[in-house]
Formats: structure tokens, C-alpha cells, sequence
């Protein structure tokens, strides 16, 4: 049976997979003739994979979040990500580029993990969901109260 950790990777994993050429060269700062050059194209891609949590209720620590707030922490991430490893990740064999992108998908939502509680949503629909009144009540309920007072 497929672990939820496991549905998190996949999302990071197509993203990666999916992106064209120049914009993989770009991240791993290779240009069309793979010298190294400026890494580029961080902040697009980290939006791309923060996009693709839209269906899920992001938690930080009590903190409700939808997906954009998260992109600035996908960015450092993306970051760390070791450069060889994004290089390999361009490589013209196919199993070696496939394997080092999965590893930084692997990287990548172990980070997220570790920082988020990612709850799916039934409806992608955002505020009209039952989730998000739960969270939301339990975040600002009270101190709607307080100021009332």
C-alpha cells in the first residue's frame, strides 16, 4: 500500500520530471552546451512544486497555509539541493538523469515533511471545505473572541 511520504515525493517527483530542458539546465547552471553558468529559474520552479500542494491543507506547527506561503521554503530548499546532483540530473543517460532527479524529489519532500503537515482536502475548493473552517476556527476562533471582549 502506498504511504502517504510516498504521494508527497510523487508530487515533487513529476514536477521535476515534466520540467523542459532549458529550464532543468537553468537550475543545475548549465547552459545549452552544459558549461557551467548562473543557476537561474529557482523561484519558478519552487512556485511550480508549491502549486502542486493546492490540494491540501498546509499546517505549520498551528499555522493554516495555502500553497504559495510555502513557496520561500521550497526555494531554500531547492537551494540546498547539491549542484552535482541537479547536474546529474541533466545527464544525457536517461536511468542516471531519472535517478538523480528522484533522489531530489526524495530530498526535496522529506524537507517539506519535516517542516509541514500536509492534510489532503476532499474538494479542492478552498474555503468552502470543512477542513479549512475546522483549521481556521481553531487558528483565529478564539482571538475573535478575545478582541470582542
Amino acid at each position: 500500500m502506498r504511504k502517504f511520504e510516498d504521494e508527497i515525493e510523487s508530487l515533487v517527483a513529476v514536477d521535476l520530471a515534466v520540467l523542459k530542458p532549458h529550464q532543468k539546465r537553468a537550475y543545475a547552471g548549465l547552459d545549452q552546451y552544459r558549461r557551467p553558468v548562473e543557476v537561474r529559474g529557482v523561484q519558478e520552479l519552487a512556485r511550480s512544486i508549491a502549486a502542486s500542494f493546492g490540494a491540501y491543507a498546509i499546517f505549520d506547527v498551528e499555522t493554516v497555509l495555502r500553497y504559495p506561503a510555502i513557496t520561500p521554503f521550497v526555494t531554500q530548499t531547492l537551494y540546498s539541493v547539491p549542484i552535482e546532483l541537479r547536474q546529474a540530473a541533466c545527464d544525457r543517460d536517461r536511468l542516471k538523469a531519472e535517478r538523480a532527479r528522484n533522489q531530489m524529489a526524495q530530498m526535496i519532500s522529506q524537507a517539506l515533511l519535516r517542516k509541514f503537515h500536509f492534510e489532503p482536502l476532499q474538494h479542492i475548493g478552498t474555503s468552502c471545505h470543512d477542513n479549512w473552517h475546522e483549521a481556521f476556527e481553531q487558528q483565529f476562533g478564539s482571538r475573535r473572541g478575545e478582541s470582542q471582549r
